[in-house]
């Protein structure tokens, strides 16, 4: 039985879901036809909530696909031929580059340097990426805990530029500057607290414009989306299990300023506990991350010993990612687990 998930994804399932999934279950909507009155009212109820909470601009507009990485294929498609340009920190964003590459000639990756300054970096990717039509980021990179800091300023040094961001492990946990970004989408399993299976797309009134009449190639092409996300209509029998989570959870949730003022707090707690208990933190402090923190085991013999006790007390302390597996672990910092549930993880890391 899990008493906490500190996995960063699919992670710790927000304490009312259970009680609202029994809802649905017993007022029979899950069986109701997904394009009748009641489901494009819970479809909007659903857009309201996500522009309330998450603070969006007037125009935004929030349309549901299955994960995060359809959503790559979907942008990938609408971008084909573009000249765009990748800031990765790990494999997600180097596989969202890759499917990029697959549509266009023009598809550049630049590794972002833990060492240099993030302003450093822009000045130079302005200099030899200045005319890229879409900047593509993750936020924050799951497998290591890496984040890229400041991204408003990614617009003054692409003004023109579609800026897209995977907000995958931040969105619904940290404020977004939505004034100086186009795309952001993301899983609901992370700092939304939702089961798997369906992820966010929101869209500018900039980027709607550019993209609602790309030519439809796919089912899934951007523009049949946007104009069906327009009318609070699917384009197929969605995750409508999510849809009704989503629309009755956010209304119950505090206030994402509190959110991100108290997960921020809690991970300059955790890093510097851990870091006091002799674990090296996978990134330097300006780049890590608030919402997922990667470390290194000291020994991945003791690692093993120390998470097998945790998981006997129910605690579930995130693997290290691919080929760090057993050396490397992290821990998640959403807004779905209490502080009382990090105290009890940390009794045993640092025994």
């Amino acid at each position: 039985m899990i008493r906490y998930s500190f996995q960063p994804g699919p992670s710790q399932l927000a304490e009312p879901v259970p009680e609202l999934i029994q809802e649905a279950l017993k007022k029979g909507i899950l069986s109701r036809y997904h394009r009748d009155s009641f489901w494009r009212e819970t479809y909007a109820q659903a857009q309201e909530a996500l522009y309330r909470y998450l603070k969006t601009p007037p125009g935004w507009l929030a349309l549901f696909t299955s994960s995060a990485t359809e959503t790559w294929q979907i942008l990938a498609d609408a971008t084909a031929g573009k000249n765009t340009l990748h800031i990765t920190q790990g494999p997600f964003g180097e596989r969202w580059h890759t499917l990029q590459s697959y549509t266009t000639p023009h598809s550049h990756r630049y590794e972002l340097s833990l060492t240099e300054t993030w302003e450093a970096q822009l000045r130079f990717l302005q200099t030899k990426y200045g005319k890229a039509d879409l900047i593509g980021i993750v936020h924050v990179e799951t497998s290591i805990g890496a984040t890229l800091p400041a991204i408003e300023q990614l617009r003054a040094y692409f003004p023109e530029a579609i800026i897209a961001v995977d907000a995958t492990s931040s969105l619904g946990g940290l404020l977004l500057p939505w004034e100086d970004l186009d795309i952001v989408f993301a899983s609901v399993q992370k700092c939304l607290g939702l089961p798997a299976g369906m992820a966010i797309l929101l869209l500018s009134p900039r980027s709607i414009e550019i993209f609602k009449v790309f030519k439809r190639s796919r089912y899934n092409t951007l523009s049949y989306l946007i104009d069906q996300a327009s009318k609070h209509e699917p384009p197929y029998t969605p995750n409508l299990l999510n849809i009704f989570l989503l629309a009755k959870l956010l209304e119950r949730t505090t206030p994402l300023t509190e959110i991100e003022l108290h997960l921020k707090r809690r991970a300059s707690i955790l890093y510097q506990e851990l870091e006091g208990a002799g674990y090296v933190p996978l990134v330097p402090p300006p780049y890590r991350a608030d919402t997922v923190l990667g470390f290194r085991w000291q020994d991945p013999r003791v690692g093993t010993l120390l998470r097998a006790k945790a998981e006997q007390e129910g605690l579930y302390i995130g693997w290290g990612y691919g080929e760090n597996r057993q050396t490397h672990f992290r821990i998640a910092n959403f807004p779905t687990l209490p502080d009382e549930a990090y105290t009890m993880v940390m009794q045993i890391l640092k025994a």
